[in-house]
């Protein structure tokens, strides 16, 4: 996807990109940046499936990804390398949006407990804010606990 896009599909998804001026690389920064909970945070991370497909999977700021978990949907996985991540969406580690990415996408449910969520803005000091039920809609995700716990 590239990067004029985003702010545009975000904007069609009914969400906004919020510019912090200013790195945003935990989930600790998001919610000091944004005046949120570590909840309405989402973390959208990239792995790559034994079958070398990448997936994205799509958690709230409290929670860890159970590696097993995601497993049991698309084989054994592994975190892609900051390389990869980059080559695969086109955005660096920290910045990757949890829309417009093209690659198999699960979310977990504490995500949709929220009316809105605060992800990846595509650029380290932007976030984006957006609806989670449009997230699961437009990446046509499968919601599943893929949280450890």
């Amino acid at each position: 996807m590239m990067k004029e896009n985003l702010e545009e599909l975000v904007r069609e998804l009914g969400g906004e990109i919020i510019d912090v001026g200013k790195p945003v690389k935990t989930v600790e920064q998001a919610v000091e940046a944004t005046g949120s909970n570590p909840k309405q945070i989402i973390k959208s991370l990239l792995f790559i499936s034994e079958k070398e497909e990448p997936v994205l999977v799509v958690v709230d700021g409290e929670s860890r990804v159970d590696l097993n978990k995601v497993a049991e949907i698309f084989g054994r996985v592994r975190l892609a390398k900051p390389k990869e991540v980059e080559q695969i969406t086109g955005f660096e580690v920290g910045a990757v949006p949890p829309v417009g990415v093209r690659a198999k996408t699960v979310v977990d449910p504490r995500v949709l407990e929220n009316e809105f969520v605060i992800g990846g803005g595509g650029r380290i000091d932007r976030l984006s804010k957006l609806s989670p039920r449009k997230i699961v809609e437009y990446q046509e995700a499968i919601v599943a606990d893929v949280k450890a716990k």
